[in-house]
């Protein structure tokens, strides 16, 4: 991309795709958590992607005040959680912020630089979605939403 340009396939310039709105990004990051979106990737020791519907965050996580997931050990994904320094896993306090939240689910580490747990998938996500999916994590763009 060049400013507001990017250059098409055939090489001429078109105006770059306006950026989402915060109500916009916390309405994809809602839809990318629940699964109504597709996310793509896989647990690291496997070979191939698993099912879109296998590994939606919904599955194993809970977020803010929403219901349990039954029978499930993944840690209920808040603000709190995610933005205020903790220790994580017998690590220092450390705290997500949107790059190491990114690289959190692309690479499986954490802000402490703690392996996660083997079943939380590595996902193939585009800095778009994982803007939004933190979005909707944080709050940020709730109040805006109208919710």
């Amino acid at each position: 991309m060049i400013g507001m340009w990017m250059l098409s396939t055939a090489g001429q310039a078109q105006p770059a795709a306006p950026a989402a709105s915060p109500q916009e990004q916390y309405a994809r990051g809602r839809a990318l958590f629940s699964g109504t979106a597709d996310l793509h990737g896989r647990i690291y020791t496997h070979v191939t992607d698993m099912p879109p519907r296998v590994v939606r965050c919904s599955n194993c996580h809970a977020v803010a005040d929403g219901p349990d997931v039954p029978r499930s050990l993944a840690p209920r994904l808040t603000h709190d959680l995610l933005v205020r320094p903790q220790a994580r896993r017998g690590g220092p306090p450390s705290n997500y912020d949107l790059a190491r939240f990114c690289s959190l689910l692309r690479r499986g580490v954490d802000p402490a630089f703690v392996l996660i747990s083997v079943e939380m998938p590595r996902y193939r996500i585009d800095d778009a979605s994982c803007q939004a999916l933190w979005r909707y994590l944080t709050g940020a763009g709730h109040e805006e939403s109208g919710r």
